[in-house]
């Protein structure tokens, strides 16, 4: 899969070293929004077809984002979010301005990798004791 890292939202939470980026969707809209008729309107809830016509001029974003806790340069907790559109946006400055306004989808997916990372690293740290506390009897 086709990553791009954000370097400038890359940052220190702690003892994690912390990387935001996106991907691009690889699913039709269709797939995720209701293109069936909205029976007050006579039109599709979502034109599915012209979104992923715009999606392919690259005038709007359809994308997903993730996000990585790294600890000694090893990854130990990450987190990813797909299916994002937005109108009229690029994808990296739709992350940028999630992640300087405490946005949420952001928000939610920064605090699973770091829920996962911090669960990751005393695992790491109890069964590191019990194997160096082995080794030592030995």
């Amino acid at each position: 899969m086709y990553k791009t890292t954000i370097e400038d939202l890359t940052h220190k939470d702690g003892i994690f070293e912390v990387k935001v980026g996106y991907f691009p969707e690889d699913l039709h809209p269709e797939d995720l929004f209701d293109n069936s008729l909205n029976p007050e309107t006579d039109k599709p809830y979502f034109d599915t077809d012209e979104m992923a016509r715009r999606i392919d001029l690259d005038l709007d974003a359809w994308f997903g984002c993730w996000v990585t806790y790294h600890y000694q340069g090893h990854e130990v907790g990450s987190s990813t979010l797909g299916g994002l559109y937005y109108e009229n946006e690029f994808a990296e400055d739709v992350i940028e301005k999630e992640f300087k306004e405490n946005g949420c989808f952001l928000q939610d997916i920064i605090h699973e990798a770091r829920a996962q990372a911090k669960a990751s690293v005393q695992v790491l740290y109890k069964n590191l004791e019990r194997d160096i506390q082995g080794a030592v009897c030995q």
